[in-house]
């Protein structure tokens, strides 16, 4: 891998580990609403967060496939 190449496998990185932080605030935030009551915005947020989850998994799989090696696919790893 040349360092163009994992100079982008490090930006998909990051964007898998805010993906994964923000899906575990919408889970957080479908909780909330689904102890209010309020079903639909619970469905939405859920849904969101599943997306956000299942993108962050993604790549996170492709980077492993790669043989992509960083210190923080280690915290994306705790964070899936």
């Amino acid at each position: 891998m040349n360092i163009t190449e994992y100079k982008k496998c490090e930006k998909l990185m990051e964007e898998a580990i805010r993906k994964a932080k923000q899906s575990d605030d919408e889970y957080k935030e479908a909780d909330c609403h689904l102890n209010v009551g309020n079903k639909m915005a619970y469905g939405i947020e859920l849904r969101k967060a599943d997306q956000h989850y299942g993108y962050a998994d993604g790549i996170n799989q492709a980077l492993a496939t790669l043989g992509f090696k960083h210190d923080r696919m280690k915290e994306l790893s705790k964070l899936l």
